[in-house]
């Protein structure tokens, strides 16, 4: 009986809300660490899985859920042409939202994404000599396309009711990209920049604009073929406030600064890794979400 009152109780409050209060909640689709991918000049094929953890409403009663996105992604990159750098990802997702009331779970294919990147600069290209210093410079773009489903009825409280808790975003979204990796003997250091510009989907919905990087340093041990390079670094996302049907929407976007580590291993044409990563600083849906720790695991194979 407890139970059931507390359900009642919960969709009724549910329901009196604005339709898009529920807007404020964590979001797989925040942003992309690419993680740490040296050897720039090599095209790799290869599979990756990240687990991502957020808590929504944190001081509320009713409201308090907890959201876990699991991502799944087969991911390539290669050179169709010199200098030109195509990397494709494509997503499948896995989602889990805890309510006091229920638990709720989807699954599917996410949204697909294409990046094409030009070598200002990559002496692994421009020389066969030893150089104790090695840089590449890539600035590029790219689309990512709805293959993912955006579909919710927000006057169904049963329902997966919120923007962000859905496999795609619905619209087609452009990105700036740029990279940089600095390799001095057996150190380094790996930098990303981008940019996102999102579009309106077809329920009238827009994600804010984002921006987001990040730095790593590493460090390689090399032990016959196997090569052992840890790393740690930062990684800071800012998202601005997403609109529906024009309006803004208050309880959406933020601010992110994590704390990254981890370790890649690479053996003759195999490469695997594992990342952690911890905020530090966060302020996000005027803080009614709450980013928690995250991890990535991927192998690839490069030629």
């Amino acid at each position: 009986m407890k139970k059931i009152l507390l359900l009642l109780l919960f969709l009724i409050l549910r329901a009196s809300a604005p339709a898009w209060s529920c807007d404020a909640c964590g979001c797989a689709n925040s942003g992309s660490y690419f993680g740490l991918m040296p050897q720039s000049h090599k095209s790799m094929l290869g599979v990756r899985y990240s687990l991502l953890n957020f808590e929504t409403h944190p001081g509320s009663e009713y409201f308090h859920t907890k959201e876990t996105f699991q991502v799944t992604e087969l991911y390539a990159r290669f050179y169709p042409v010199k200098r030109v750098q195509a990397m494709v990802f494509l997503p499948y997702r896995s989602d889990r939202q805890i309510t006091p009331a229920e638990t709720k779970r989807q699954h599917g294919l996410g949204d697909a994404t294409l990046l094409l990147n030009y070598n200002l600069l990559n002496t692994f290209m421009d020389s066969d000599k030893n150089h104790h210093f090695n840089h590449s410079l890539q600035l590029g773009g790219g689309i990512k396309v709805p293959t993912g489903r955006f579909h919710y009825d927000e006057n169904n409280p049963l329902a997966v009711a919120n923007a962000n808790f859905q496999p795609g975003t619905g619209s087609t979204d452009f990105i700036l990209n740029a990279f940089y990796t600095l390799n001095a003997g057996k150190w380094g250091t790996f930098l990303t920049l981008s940019q996102k510009l999102n579009t309106t989907n077809v329920r009238g919905y827009r994600f804010g604009n984002q921006t987001y990087g990040s730095a790593d340093v590493f460090r390689t041990f090399t032990k016959g073929t196997l090569s052992i390079m840890p790393h740690l670094g930062l990684y800071v996302e800012h998202s601005a406030f997403g609109t529906q049907d024009g309006r803004t929407v208050r309880e959406s976007g933020g601010d992110l600064l994590n704390g990254t580590a981890g370790v890649s291993l690479f053996a003759n044409r195999w490469t695997a890794g594992i990342s952690v990563q911890n905020p530090l600083a966060q302020n996000l849906s005027s803080g009614e979400v709450v980013s928690k720790a995250r991890g990535m695991v991927q192998v690839a194979w490069l030629f």
